[in-house]
């Protein structure tokens, strides 16, 4: 069963506005702004332009055309083959679900961001995997995905006595990581914003240019004077928490090809060493964060089907 968990996010999901988005980009042109996050905006309007020209269609509806009675929504959650959902928050309500019985678990998780910052803040996606181990659902969490240079932050703003636990890693340290730490089960946790977005034109994916695109293409009014503070407050943009930033976001180095391979040799790993893969026997072993909203060229849909056609199947081999 492909179990899809709604979120209050896709409520708030709305399409690129084309022709007003080329209309503004046409105008910044003409302005032949010195400016840096001008700049870079002009820049990936030319590599989206022709998918972004396309119809899009919900990624949700195009999983449910394709996986058809196997996809199900909001579903049990222990009886899922895989888990999606449109926000990495679900993350929480997910593992602590399977977890209830707070087994000596080792999280996977394939990310540009740690999601462990104090956990002291009402609970949120960047917190919530910190809330996790400060509730003892979570013994060992290891990252794949953050970038080297924001590795000492994300720690710093990691609570302290959680700090030895969290693991920030390159691919290739795995299963040296593994080996060095006690555990007895493991969940893989795949949020999409760590593969190379801006390359794939993934956009059903927050953490990908074509978000800042889709900010830029509902402006309504731009002129000479105000140009620059608007397409800024299209790349840093204000929320509750205070600033998303998504200036060169979605330029990483993992593929759908990586964390296919990686996520197989974990399951031979477990094999190997008798870690149970997952909290269950029969229950699923991995989750996809972070995709939701409008899919243009069906890219983003491509890849949630390629990872779970790729990834290995519990209790039988694929067809």
């Amino acid at each position: 069963m492909i179990n899809w968990i709604s979120s209050e996010d896709e409520k708030n999901v709305i399409k690129v506005d084309y022709n007003n988005l080329c209309r503004i980009v046409s105008f910044l042109e003409t302005q032949n702004s010195e400016d840096e996050i001008v700049r870079y905006v002009c820049q990936i309007f030319d590599e989206y332009s022709d998918v972004l020209s396309k119809e899009p269609i919900l990624l949700r509806d195009e999983l449910n055309s394709v996986f058809g009675d196997e996809f199900i929504v909001d579903g049990d959650l222990e009886k899922s083959d895989v888990i999606i959902s449109p926000s990495d928050l679900n993350a929480y309500y997910i593992i602590k679900t399977l977890n209830k019985d707070k087994k000596n678990l080792a999280i996977v998780c394939f990310d540009m961001h740690s999601d462990t910052y104090d956990y002291n803040d009402f609970l949120w996606k960047g917190n919530s995997f910190s809330r996790l181990m400060k509730e003892g659902y979570i013994k060992h969490y290891i990252v794949i995905g953050v970038p080297k240079k924001k590795r000492k932050k994300c720690l710093n703003d990691t609570n302290e006595e959680l700090r030895e636990r969290v693991h920030l890693i390159d691919k290739d340290e795995l299963f040296k990581t593994l080996n060095s730490i006690d555990y007895d089960n493991i969940f893989v946790s795949i949020d999409a914003d760590c593969f190379d977005c801006r390359r794939s034109q993934y956009t059903s994916v927050e953490y990908s240019p074509s978000t800042i695109l889709n900010y830029v293409s509902h402006i309504d009014s731009i002129n000479s004077i105000n140009y620059i503070q608007k397409i800024h407050d299209c790349v840093h943009v204000k929320n509750a928490l205070g600033y998303s930033n998504y200036y060169h976001t979605g330029e990483n180095n993992l593929t759908d090809a990586d964390v296919i391979e990686i996520v197989n040799n974990v399951a031979l790993y477990c094999e190997s060493t008798e870690k149970q893969l997952g909290l269950t026997p029969d229950g699923p072993y991995y989750e996809i964060m972070e995709v939701s909203g409008y899919d243009y060229g069906n890219l983003t849909a491509k890849l949630v089907v390629g990872l779970i056609d790729g990834l290995y199947v519990k209790g039988g081999e694929k067809e």
